[in-house]
């Protein structure tokens, strides 16, 4: 079980560095921002460009945190250490509640901004179900 417990947990490591990725190389807002916003990147003043693409850059640096914090601690589950799925869950929790909640508050501004609900509601289940199945291995 403890194998099935990391591989779900691999999955979402690999899921944050890729999103992480993502947000970090980003060389403007993303699809569904400018949906929500209702302007194009090149209607932004300089700026606020910088100002969004620093605060896309401290976003892409936190899911690639999680991802290599989660890959740390899969280690100290293979190892044995009782503790080590409930730091993964707490972790999980702070960074990913606060992202599920802003996904879901722009969707409300603008309801056909394809936000990204169903990947970080993805990210949870896969952390929450290695964290469970590691605690019951």
């Amino acid at each position: 079980m403890l194998v099935a417990a990391i591989v779900l947990l691999a999955v979402a490591v690999a899921l944050g560095l890729v999103v992480g990725a993502r947000y970090l190389t980003a060389t403007e807002f993303m699809p569904y921002q400018a949906a929500v916003l209702g302007k194009s990147w090149a209607e932004l003043e300089p700026r606020l460009q910088t100002v969004i693409l620093a605060m896309l850059r401290v976003v892409g640096g936190a899911f690639i945190g999680l991802a290599l914090t989660i890959a740390w601690l899969s280690f100290a589950l293979f190892e044995g250490v009782r503790w080590a799925p409930w730091a993964i869950l707490t972790i999980a929790a702070v960074m990913l509640a606060p992202a599920l909640y802003s996904t879901l508050a722009l969707r409300k501004i603008e309801a056909t901004a394809k936000t990204p609900v169903a990947p970080t509601v993805l990210a949870m289940a896969l952390i929450a179900a290695g964290a469970i199945v590691a605690l019951l291995a």
